[in-house]
Formats: C-alpha cells, sequence, structure tokens
C-alpha cells in the first residue's frame, strides 16, 4: 500500500474533505491510507450495506479487495459497478486503473486514470496510480538500465508531456532548438 500512503501527506492529510465524502468514508479511506486494509475492507462493506449504491464505497472495497488478496477479477467487477452506478464520478475509473495497473495491465490502467483525469483533473488520488505506472512501464530505451542518466531524463520527459498543452509545448521548444542549432551551424 505504499503507493497510496503518500496521499495521506495531501493538504496535511484531509484530502477525503476535498472530495465531499461522508465521514464514514472520510474515515474507511483513511484507514485504507493508513495501510490496514482488511479495516478498511470492512468499514467500505459497512458503507455498502446501509447505502448500496454508494459508488465511492464499491471503488474503495474494489481497490481493498485487489490489495488484501490480490482477487484483481473481483476487485474489477466491483469497480466497474462503480462506474455504472456514476459514470460521471473519477472514483471507479482511478479504482480500474489502480488495479489494472496492480493487475500488470499497464496500458488499461493508464487508460482508466486518464478518463478519471479528464473527470476530475485534481483528484489526488491518480498521483497513486500515476506512480505505479511510472514505476512499472519499461525504459524509454530498452537497452539500458532503468537507472542510467538517459532513460532517467527521457522518462522524465516522456511523463511531462502527458497532457496535449504539455506535448504543444515540448514540440515548439523541440522546433525553437533545431531551429537555433541550424542558425548556429549555417
Amino acid at each position: 500500500m505504499s503507493e497510496l500512503s503518500h496521499l495521506l501527506e495531501f493538504r496535511g492529510g484531509n484530502f477525503t474533505v476535498e472530495m465531499f465524502a461522508s465521514p464514514a468514508l472520510q474515515a474507511a479511506y483513511r484507514v485504507l491510507l493508513e495501510g490496514d486494509v482488511a479495516e478498511a475492507e470492512v468499514r467500505f462493506r459497512r458503507i455498502i450495506d446501509e447505502h448500496p449504491k454508494d459508488h465511492e464505497a464499491l471503488a474503495g472495497l474494489a481497490v481493498c479487495t485487489a490489495e488484501g488478496g490480490g482477487r484483481f477479477l473481483t476487485a474489477e467487477k466491483l469497480a466497474k459497478q462503480a462506474v455504472r452506478l456514476a459514470p460521471k464520478s473519477a472514483a471507479g475509473y482511478i479504482a480500474l486503473g489502480y488495479i489494472n495497473l496492480r493487475g500488470a495491465k499497464l496500458e488499461d490502467g493508464y487508460r482508466y486514470l486518464m478518463k478519471a483525469k479528464h473527470l476530475a483533473p485534481r483528484d489526488p488520488r491518480l498521483a497513486a496510480g500515476f506512480a505505479i505506472y511510472d514505476r512499472e512501464r519499461p525504459p524509454v530505451i530498452a537497452d539500458l538500465s532503468r537507472l542510467h542518466p538517459v532513460n532517467r531524463a527521457l522518462g522524465g520527459v516522456r511523463t511531462g508531456l502527458r497532457s496535449p498543452a504539455q506535448r504543444a509545448m515540448g514540440l515548439a521548444c523541440l522546433a525553437l532548438s533545431i531551429y537555433m542549432a541550424g542558425t548556429l551551424i549555417g
């Protein structure tokens, strides 16, 4: 659960307040982020027993199911149910992304995270998924170590160019660099 634990630092540990979650849901997420997956699962199940259509609780339960026992298929079904209940909410897509990344389906996980980012660009739970994706995807130059300075530099550029605006800025900088190199050489 180390990928999620850094979220406790978000605004002094009050990230769930930013998501307008119920106090019970906030407590369940806090327990999950502190690493007690079994207790978090119990809390999410309790919320679902009271409110069967709570998509946030279903998404949290899906993450617990994947983390707690590695039951990725069950977790994926729960997350898809959360998406069906609230297709305009990022919670289910974040859970699907996280589950797919943990199950080694990198491209599917990334696709779900990008869908969630489109719906809720400032949701701090996205950071955990993108951290897993950045750690698990292959290096830019496969023949070099992931820690080689060239791969680290190119990986940073690749990570920095996620959005269309960043890609456009990168292309503009590349074009300017080529123009300046041509001017200096010629």
